[in-house]
């Protein structure tokens, strides 16, 4: 039993880690509640108020007349309405009372920006929505933030936070995909905290009425050119530096030759890696080269 007990939490935050890495939400969202429920010693559904240092009487009866009341409706009620909810005084309800407001909690807030026509910033504004006690909190509060798809399956981006005393709220981007430019009908932002049973916070952003700009095409297409030879090109110096590395250029290259080597006008030459810039770069500074020593640049 005690090997069970010291080992349990950390092969749930190993398996934690591994749904993580892999993007899988509804894994996610479990493996975190289970470890959490691990470390804390108690049952996922339990009232999560056990966690504080509240008196057996108050926490039996929380639990027997007001199971039904969520913590941050407990936070919004009076003491006095809280202790005759639980069949106490008003004493016993404010501490019901002081510890809904400690509970840790966040407020989401976002907003939608399209960068192009497949990707779009949502930019996050998690507020801190409990009263900080250095007791019960330490100096750090950690959350774990991600955005889900529509179907709750696969994570799109995930991140972490840590909340302070001094901290009232956080900001976070987040750069989503949008395949083909046809957004879901809404992606679902979670707030889960990393240390407290039940401290989970979610917002539904409804995406469909979201236009998202159109795919920008290329500024020059690509010609279907013959490939340029090595010992075709001009200036000669050209043909003698890479002669030994190069026969041909290939199509981006031969297509963007001319106007970088024999004109003065800025070229912008955008391509994957490995599709020739930097020997085009190259045939660029040798070419100038050339022509300083002749004194015609």
């Amino acid at each position: 039993m005690a090997y069970v007990a010291q080992n349990s939490g950390r092969i749930i935050r190993a398996l934690l880690e591994i749904a993580m890495s892999q993007k899988w939400a509804n894994a996610t969202a479990a493996l975190m509640g289970m470890s959490k429920a691990i470390e804390s010693r108690m049952w996922s559904f339990d009232h999560p108020l056990r966690q504080f240092n509240l008196k057996a009487e108050t926490m039996l009866s929380l639990e027997k007349w007001a199971d039904d009341w969520t913590v941050s409706q407990l936070a919004t009620a009076d003491a006095a309405v809280l202790g005759a909810l639980v069949h106490l005084n008003e004493t016993h309800g404010r501490a019901i009372l002081n510890a809904s407001k400690q509970f840790p909690s966040t407020e989401i807030g976002y907003a939608l920006q399209p960068i192009a026509g497949d990707i779009l910033k949502i930019s996050l504004k998690i507020t801190r929505a409990f009263d900080w006690n250095t007791k019960v909190h330490g100096t750090s509060e950690p959350f774990w933030i991600w955005i889900e798809d529509q179907d709750a399956s696969t994570v799109l981006q995930l991140s972490q936070i840590v909340f302070r005393e001094t901290t009232d709220a956080l900001r976070t981007d987040f750069f989503v995909p949008i395949p083909n430019g046809q957004p879901a009908a809404f992606v679902t932002i979670r707030s889960i905290s990393d240390r407290w049973v039940g401290a989970e916070d979610s917002k539904v952003i409804p995406l469909d009425s979201l236009i998202m700009p159109p795919a920008s095409p290329p500024h020059t297409p690509v010609l279907h050119l013959p490939f340029l030879r090595i010992d075709e090109i001009d200036p000669s110096i050209l043909k003698d530096i890479f002669s030994t590395r190069l026969r041909t250029l290939n199509t981006l290259q031969t297509q963007i030759f001319w106007n970088l080597i024999h004109t003065k006008r800025n070229s912008l030459f955008c391509a994957p890696a490995g599709s020739g810039k930097s020997a085009l770069v190259q045939m660029a500074i040798w070419c100038v080269y050339s022509l300083l020593t002749l004194g015609l640049f």
